[in-house]
């Protein structure tokens, strides 16, 4: 089941970024608006509450990686279901961490950022919407996914 992210977590610049990226790509698939509408939504109203509470936004990441995360989805979503237990379709999994996922896996395919840190940031994010069992799903399907495209041991 899946709460809202805790106020308390320390995030900070990328991390945000990741985090309203996460969201934005739920909200793209669960209302079917384009990534742009979604993004500039966000960056006119959403973004300026988050900026409000003192949690700065790197607002050219986040629109790097949420349009680039949705443009390329359902490629991931190819890569996410090779990693997943024979039979066990990808709308089985839960919108938040499809989000998740996708957002993960354009990181993992599109940056040079360090495949540890990736997965770390996007755990960190899954422990704040959910228990550590999805947590764990979530570690479980990046590790593979980083195993098979950039031969991390």
């Amino acid at each position: 089941m899946s709460k809202a992210p805790s106020p308390k977590t320390p995030f900070k610049g990328r991390t945000v970024g990741r985090l309203v990226a996460v969201q934005a790509l739920f909200q793209i698939e669960q209302t079917g608006s384009s990534a742009s509408s979604v993004v500039l939504e966000f960056l006119n109203h959403r973004l300026k509450d988050t900026q409000k509470g003192r949690r700065q936004v790197d607002t050219t990441f986040f629109v790097k990686l949420t349009e680039g995360a949705w443009s390329t989805h359902h490629r991931s979503d190819e890569v996410i279901c090779g990693a997943l237990k024979e039979g066990w379709p990808l709308d089985r999994i839960e919108s938040v961490t499809r989000a998740i996922l996708r957002a993960a896996l354009y990181e993992i395919l599109e940056s040079n950022t360090p495949t540890a840190v990736i997965i770390d940031e996007y755990l960190n994010i899954t422990h704040d919407f959910f228990d550590d069992k999805e947590v764990a799903f979530v570690n479980g399907v990046l590790n593979a996914v980083a195993k098979k495209i950039r031969q991390v041991p």
